[in-house]
């Protein structure tokens, strides 16, 4: 049986929402006029076991992260090495068929910064910047980063957050508060960067993380590397702020949570 979240709204009523258009589903929700079934309203990703909260249409979503990914490669130069592109490109490829994406659109572009990131849109268009192909050292390292970025997409951590700043913001809107139009661009992911990879919260980041992992194992790369790699990451990275101000976890726990998970799964020791 459905359970549903209380309500103090007068007259609110239980809604299956998989029968309501998405339109009607946020006025709804805004007002206090319907209580969502919770187990009718989530998806439940066999990817990750748990079930998440997604009312996005995906065809929406894809058109906006391909929008986004045309923005950034106009905005942003791109790494013209002939050699780096096939070997990020390989690593991808072996990454997104071990999670079983291979049937999909996949862009893999380096692109010429000095900054150690990488970010991936939920159309499967991956960004990865030169200051941090520098970095890796083998394959093993980018695969960690790879694997962590297709994680982000396997656990449709973009919808999900999507879904969560769409539903507050049509709240505020009912409710008469201003939304500004950095608001209305977060609620698509399109922050001060491209964005609709980021920001993820920190328990996305983590399970990215785990994901990462186990496509890592299935690809044939060395899950152990990942922990060099992060700590490489934490030497190099300068100051930053405690975790629980970022969205991000902190390197010495993402570390940690890291070696206990490939401890626990048997392919240490670490």
């Amino acid at each position: 049986m459905c359970e549903h979240h209380p309500v103090s709204a007068e007259g609110a009523k239980l809604v299956d929402v998989s029968k309501m258009d998405r339109r009607d589903l946020l006025r709804g929700l805004a007002s206090g006029s319907i209580v969502l079934l919770a187990s009718c309203a989530t998806y439940q990703n066999p990817e990750t076991g748990r079930g998440q909260f997604i009312i996005v249409d995906e065809a929406q979503l894809q058109q906006a992260s391909l929008s986004a990914w045309q923005q950034m490669r106009q905005q942003t130069p791109t790494w013209n090495n002939a050699a780096a592109q096939r070997r990020l490109e390989t690593v991808g490829r072996r990454i997104v068929n071990a999670a079983g994406r291979g049937n999909q659109s996949w862009e893999f572009v380096l692109f010429n910064s000095d900054e150690k990131n990488a970010f991936v849109l939920p159309g499967g268009q991956v960004g990865f910047y030169r200051g941090l192909f520098e970095i890796c050292a083998t394959d093993d390292y980018m695969a960690t980063v790879l694997g962590h970025e297709v994680g982000h997409v396997t656990g449709r951590h973009a919808a999900e957050r999507y879904s969560r700043e769409t539903a507050t913001q049509t709240a505020l809107q009912v409710a008469g508060a201003a939304v500004s139009s950095d608001m209305a661009m977060a609620a698509l992911g399109l922050g001060a960067q491209v964005g609709l990879s980021l920001p993820f919260s920190r328990e996305q980041e983590a399970e990215a993380d785990i994901l990462g992992l186990n496509y890592m194992r299935a690809a044939s790369y060395d899950v152990r590397q990942s922990i060099p790699f992060w700590a490489a990451m934490q030497s190099g990275g300068g100051s930053r702020p405690p975790e629980f101000l970022s969205t991000h976890p902190d390197p010495a726990n993402r570390i940690e949570r890291i070696r206990g998970y490939i401890n626990q799964q048997g392919w240490g020791p670490v």
